[in-house]
C-alpha cells in the first residue's frame, strides 16, 4: 500500500519537479563542464604553439655553424617568455641526436602535424607513468629536420586536477539543492493548489437540498475560477432541473387532487346504494369520465411544459407567413366555434420560426378568448413590425381580464374567475404553456385589457 504523502498531489508534483531540477542540473553541470574543458584546452594549445615557437626563436638566436647547440644535451638556458611548467625537446628527426632539453626524461616527441596531442606510457618512471600533453613541430634546416616539441605534465596540472574533481564537487553541492527545491516547490504547490482543496471541501458540503451554495472563487480570474464558475453554472442548472422536477411533482399532486377527490366520491357513492339508482349511476359516471379527461389533459400539459423549459422539444425554425398563418387559424376555428368572428388584418410579414409552436400560441389565444369571452365573441388577429420587431396581437371583446388577475395570468392552474374554481373547464395550464413556447421561441407574450373591454395579448419576436 502507498504511502498518504506519497498519494498527495502536491508531494508528487514536488517530485516531478525535483526529478526535471535534477536532470536539469545534470545536464547543466555536463554542459558546463565540457564548455570550460574546452576553453582550458583551446588556451593549452594555444600556449603550446606559442611556447613551440618560443623555444625555436631561442634556438635560433643561439645556433652556430649552422648548429644548434655544441654538446649533446646542451640546454638553452633560461628562455624569456617560456612558463615554468612547460618542458620541451629539440632533437634531429634524422639520427634522432638530442639537441636540447630542459627535462631529459621527455621522450622524443614526433611531429604532431599542426594538433596538440595527448600522450601516455604506463610505468614509464620508477615511481609513476608519463602522462602529457604535447605539440611537435618539424623544422627543416639545411640537410637537417628539427623536431622541437614543448609538453605539459598532466600530474601537475591543477585544471585537470579540478576538473577530475569538479564533478564530486558539483554533486556535493547538487544535493542540498535539490532538497531545497523540493521542500521549495511543495510549499509553492500547496500555497497553488489551495483553492483547489476548498473548492473540494465545500463542492463535499453540497446537496440537492443546498444547490445553491456556490464554490467559492478567489477573483483571480485564472483556471482554477474557470472551474469554479463551471461547477457553479453546473450546480446552478441542476438546481432549475431540481426546481422544475419537483414544481412538476407538485403542480401535479396539487392539481390531481380535486379530480381524484370528485373520482374517489363518486365511486363510494356508487358502491353504496348508486349502482341501483340508474339516474345516479348515469351521473356519476359521466362525472368520474370528465375528471378522467381533466387528469389526461393537466398530465399531458405539464409533461409538454416539462420538456420545452428541459430543452428536449427544440425550435424547428422556418419561412413561415403571418397571413397564411391566420387563415390556417380562421379556418380550423370555423369549425370549432361557428358562433365566433375572428377576424385578421391583412399582412405581408415573413417570420422565422417554429410553425408548430406559433400555431400552438396561437391557438391557446383563440381558445383562451372562446372560453372567457362566449363562443359569440369577435376575435382579432393583427401583425406589423416596429423597427427590427415584429408584433403578433389577439383581442377579443369580452369582460377582459380583472386588476387583480392580470399580474398572474401566465402562472400555473391560475384562473381569472373570482372563486378560482373549477367554474370554466380546462386546466388552467393554457397560458402557461403559451409562456413557455414563447420562452423556446425567445420571444415575450404580454396580456393587457382592451377599451372600452376586452383581453388581448402581445407577442414580440426579433425580426430576422
Amino acid at each position: 500500500m502507498k504511502s498518504k504523502f506519497f498519494n498527495s498531489f502536491s508531494v508528487r508534483l514536488s517530485l516531478r519537479f525535483m526529478f526535471v531540477m535534477t536532470v536539469a542540473v545534470v545536464l547543466l553541470s555536463v554542459a558546463f563542464l565540457f564548455f570550460v574543458r574546452s576553453l582550458v584546452n583551446k588556451n593549452q594549445e594555444m600556449e603550446l604553439k606559442v611556447s613551440e615557437d618560443v623555444v625555436f626563436q631561442k634556438l635560433e638566436e643561439t645556433r652556430s655553424a649552422n648548429e644548434f647547440g655544441s654538446k649533446f644535451g646542451e640546454s638553452l638556458g633560461s628562455i624569456q617568455g617560456l612558463p615554468y611548467y612547460i618542458t620541451y625537446i629539440v632533437y634531429n628527426a634524422k639520427d634522432f641526436t638530442l639537441l636540447a632539453t630542459n627535462d631529459p626524461f621527455l621522450p622524443y616527441l614526433e611531429d604532431s602535424h599542426g594538433k596538440v596531442k595527448y600522450y601516455f606510457e604506463k610505468n614509464y618512471f620508477f615511481d609513476g607513468d608519463l602522462n602529457i600533453i604535447y605539440y611537435a613541430k618539424c623544422h627543416s634546416e639545411s640537410k637537417n629536420e628539427i623536431i622541437v616539441a614543448v609538453a605539459i605534465n598532466m600530474d601537475f596540472n591543477m585544471m585537470a586536477k579540478m576538473f577530475s574533481n569538479l564533478p564530486f564537487a558539483l554533486l556535493f553541492f547538487a544535493i542540498p539543492i535539490l532538497i531545497l527545491s523540493f521542500l521549495i516547490s511543495l510549499f509553492i504547490t500547496k500555497k497553488t493548489i489551495s483553492p483547489v482543496v476548498k473548492i473540494t471541501r465545500a463542492a463535499r458540503s453540497i446537496t440537492s437540498e443546498n444547490l445553491s451554495d456556490l464554490l467559492p472563487v478567489s477573483g483571480n480570474d485564472d483556471e482554477i475560477d474557470e472551474l469554479s464558475e463551471t461547477f457553479n453554472s453546473l450546480f446552478l442548472r441542476l438546481k432549475q432541473d431540481f426546481n422544475r422536477e419537483r414544481q412538476f411533482s407538485s403542480d401535479v399532486s396539487h392539481e390531481l387532487n380535486t379530480p381524484l377527490t370528485v373520482i374517489s366520491g363518486q365511486t363510494n357513492l356508487l358502491l353504496r346504494w348508486g349502482k341501483n339508482n340508474p339516474e345516479q349511476l348515469e351521473k356519476s359516471l359521466k362525472a368520474i369520465k370528465t375528471e378522467s379527461k381533466t387528469m389526461q389533459s393537466i398530465i399531458a400539459n405539464l409533461l409538454q411544459i416539462s420538456r420545452i423549459e428541459s430543452g428536449r422539444i427544440k425550435p424547428q425554425v422556418s419561412r413561415v407567413s403571418l397571413a397564411d398563418m391566420f387563415s390556417w387559424l380562421t379556418e380550423e376555428f370555423r369549425e370549432i366555434a361557428p358562433k365566433a368572428k375572428i377576424c385578421s388584418t391583412p399582412n405581408e410579414i415573413v417570420l422565422s420560426t417554429d410553425e408548430e409552436m406559433l400555431h400552438q400560441i396561437l391557438t391557446i389565444l383563440i381558445s383562451n378568448s372562446l372560453k372567457y369571452a362566449g363562443e359569440s365573441c369577435v376575435i382579432n388577429l393583427s401583425a406589423f413590425k416596429k423597427g427590427n420587431l415584429v408584433f403578433i396581437e389577439e383581442s377579443d371583446d369580452g369582460p377582459g381580464i380583472s386588476k387583480e388577475s392580470l399580474p398572474y395570468i401566465f402562472e400555473r392552474f391560475y384562473r381569472a374567475d373570482e372563486s378560482h374554481a373549477r367554474k370554466i373547464s380546462g386546466s388552467g395550464l393554457g397560458l402557461a404553456i403559451a409562456q413557455t413556447l414563447c420562452n423556446a421561441l425567445n420571444a415575450k407574450i404580454k396580456a393587457r385589457n382592451m377599451v372600452p373591454h376586452g383581453a388581448g395579448f402581445s407577442i414580440e419576436f426579433l425580426f430576422a
